[in-house]
């Protein structure tokens, strides 16, 4: 079974991901996959004890790309959770391979323009939405099970101009 969400949050583990994600999918690991909070021993601490009664894994991006295809074959399910764009690109490139990308929340920065209530993007989140489209990899704009999905180029015609 194992992975069961790919998903990009800039919030990586919160409510939306434990309650609403997490009770529909009750994933036995989280992977938070962030080079910044993998190398903060608190912060990688913080993120382990943030989803009780599930083992939480806190890796680079390049341990993540090493270990994606030996979880895949794991028993039970499993999330990977990505702060952004970039951050999946880099995955992808790195020789994961993602079929679906979740996109659940890349909230307001200065610079970014709204795609929707909980998704924001410039131009360098544009340029890897599109690497990962052209990877093979769907970008699908959905903040918990009960929304509709939609996918991100539906959303933002930039992505195909």
């Amino acid at each position: 079974m194992s992975w069961v969400l790919h998903r990009i949050d800039d919030r990586l583990i919160h409510g939306q991901v434990l309650v609403a994600w997490g009770a529909r999918m009750s994933p036995a690991r989280i992977w938070v996959v962030d080079d910044a909070v993998a190398a903060s021993d608190w912060e990688r601490d913080l993120f382990r004890e943030s989803a009780p009664g599930i083992d939480v894994h806190v890796v680079s991006v390049v341990d993540a790309a090493a270990a994606h295809a030996a979880e895949a074959a794991a028993a039970g399910a499993a999330f990977l959770l990505v702060r952004d764009l970039a951050t999946a690109r880099r995955l992808v490139e790195a020789g994961a391979h993602v079929a679906d990308w979740n996109v659940g929340g890349l909230h307001y920065a200065a610079g970014k323009d709204k795609v929707n209530d909980y998704v924001y993007l410039d131009a360098a989140d544009r340029a890897d939405a599109r690497v990962l489209l052209a990877a093979g990899s769907g970008l699908v704009v959905q903040d918990v099970p009960a929304s509709r999905p939609q996918t991100l180029a539906a959303l933002d015609a930039a992505l195909t101009a």
